[in-house]
């Protein structure tokens, strides 16, 4: 019995051998008819990328293909078994014929499907068609400069006694690219802060894009491209305060009654601000000064000071000038008086000149309350003439003297410009002789 089973397993594995043998060439042998007889072959080829390069006159008139196009194709190809057997997308290109592209609209172009260079088939079959949107791509720059573009911060709040001095933005520009009926559209760009609430401190933060159309609605329109959508907003803010406005009277005769001049001014108060904290230091604001002398009656009834601020403060209240009104100025007149050489007096002169008062009499103008300019005679005008710190010369000189009136608490002063001419005479030293010496 084993010897039948050995002698049997021996001849089924020399059949093996020959069935295997017979199966290899029977697979050649079908191969070499199927070569003969079906030469070729045809397969399926899919997602197969297309590419699209625009025309020279669609560059010249910025058309350009919308995005959302279909941008893969399938196609069959024809070849040898062992030519095509292995190939894939990636051994294709597939381009849009956009010869007949003329101006914006949809159009269905012809997609050319080509083997690469080193692929041995062919393409087959009916052409192969997408559908395309071209539109006009236009760009457009919108500028803080021309108010194209503005920078808000309305949710950011100062703190008590401070004020939004300035909002500015980085960078000032901002360029849009899409389709010309989109970009058209947009009217204005706002860069808008990010930061919500209330700041004691100037700040800086983000900025958010916003494109608005004519009537200032909002537009979201994901095909509309910025070159940037990185702002920076600066939100500058400056200590305020509110002063009381006063003025500042000049060549005030020493016993003049100043509290005599009943006025008011306008505005009375006056807001600034300032980037510092100088500004808590400043209990009032002087608008500026006014000469007792050239005060007449003439200007007695308003007086109009220009508003200036120091350096860096800010005019919140933005008045650019201020009056002052004299409420009594009714009750003032004027009268001409002559000053005699006997009332001109010269003080503080250098001991090396002898200085005389050539002018021998000096007619002003005294303004002041009709019954107390009634009151006053010649005689109770001075005019002095100071000369310490000047330089001396010899010969003559024109000098302004001061004038004071005789009294105390006097309502009357002096209105004018007036010279007095003096001759200076430079001292010579005498040589005496010496005392004789006595033995």
């Amino acid at each position: 019995m084993g010897k039948f089973l050995k002698r049997t397993l021996n001849n089924f594995v020399k059949e093996l051998k020959n069935i295997i043998i017979a199966v290899l060439v029977a697979i050649v042998a079908w191969f070499a008819i199927s070569m003969q007889i079906f030469p070729d072959i045809s397969s399926h080829i899919s997602d197969i990328k297309v590419s699209a390069s625009p025309t020279e006159y669609m560059t010249e008139n910025s058309l350009s293909i919308a995005e959302g196009y279909e941008d893969v194709v399938s196609a069959r190809i024809s070849g040898k078994r062992y030519d095509i057997g292995n190939l894939s997308a990636e051994d294709f290109t597939a381009t849009l014929d956009l010869s007949g592209v003329t101006g914006v609209g949809e159009y269905v172009v012809n997609v050319n499907v080509t083997p690469k260079s080193n692929v041995n088939c062919k393409v087959i079959g009916d052409d192969i068609t997408v559908k395309i949107k071209v539109e006009k791509i236009i760009s457009k720059t919108f500028s803080i400069t021309d108010g194209s573009m503005i920078v808000t911060a309305d949710d950011v709040i100062a703190a008590e006694n401070m004020k939004i001095d300035s909002i500015t933005v980085n960078p000032a520009t901002i360029t849009l690219t899409g389709d010309a009926a989109d970009i058209e559209a947009i009217k204005k760009v706002e860069i808008r802060s990010n930061f919500a609430g209330k700041t004691n401190t100037s700040i800086s933060t983000k900025g958010q894009v916003i494109l608005l159309n004519a009537s200032g609605k909002p537009v979201e329109n994901p095909e509309i491209k910025a070159d940037n959508n990185n702002f920076t907003v600066d939100v500058t803010l400056f200590k305020q305060k509110t002063l009381p406005l006063t003025v500042q009277f000049t060549n005030v005769p020493a016993n003049f009654d100043l509290s005599s001049l009943k006025y008011s001014i306008y505005p009375e108060t006056l807001t600034i601000s300032s980037p510092d904290d100088s500004v808590d230091a400043q209990e009032k604001f002087e608008v500026g000064i006014i000469d007792l002398s050239q005060l007449t009656t003439k200007y007695l009834q308003k007086v109009t000071l220009p508003i200036t601020l120091p350096e860096g403060f800010k005019n919140v209240s933005g008045n650019s000038y201020a009056m002052v009104t004299f409420e009594n100025a009714d009750e003032f007149t004027f009268l001409n008086f002559t000053v005699q050489k006997e009332n001109i007096r010269i003080v503080n002169a250098p001991e090396n000149f002898d200085v005389e008062v050539l002018t021998n009499e000096l007619s002003v103008n005294v303004t002041g309350p009709e019954s107390e300019i009634s009151a006053l005679a010649s005689k109770d005008i001075y005019a002095t003439i100071d000369l310490m710190g000047t330089t001396l010369t010899e010969g003559l000189k024109d000098v302004t003297p001061e004038f004071i009136i005789r009294g105390s608490n006097v309502k009357c002063w002096v209105t004018g410009e007036y010279k007095i001419t003096l001759q200076a005479t430079e001292k010579t030293e005498r040589n005496t002789p010496s005392e004789p010496v006595i033995p």
